[in-house]
């Protein structure tokens, strides 16, 4: 994989990120044409993607959202997502079958 370090930026993101965490780094995955945070530790040093195509302040949201103590508050949010997904279904089912019920 072809990867840059990303030191310096216009936002001052990587130096702001090393600002939460110091173990943080970023990089520009080219064959993926991506930014990556990653995590300086001995083996497997990917943290996540940045869902962006430039590096601004919905970086330092996006990490500091999916950081391991907000662990809990993500899976509320995903709970309570596809809690509303399927009620939303349901409500879709229903609606189908009604409908088909009427035509009869």
């Amino acid at each position: 994989m072809n990867y840059q370090i990303i030191k310096n930026d216009i936002f001052n993101i990587a130096k702001r990120l090393k600002s939460i965490d110091k173990k943080y780094f970023i990089v520009f995955n080219s064959d993926r044409n991506k930014y990556e945070v990653h995590y300086a530790r001995a083996k497997n040093t990917y943290e996540l993607t940045i869902p962006y195509d430039t590096l601004d302040a919905r970086t330092i949201d996006f990490v500091l959202k999916t950081r391991i103590q907000n662990k809990q508050k993500i899976f509320e949010e995903i709970e309570n997502s596809n809690k509303k997904l399927e009620q939303q279904n349901i409500k879709n089912l229903i609606d189908k079958i009604d409908r088909r019920i009427y035509e009869s």
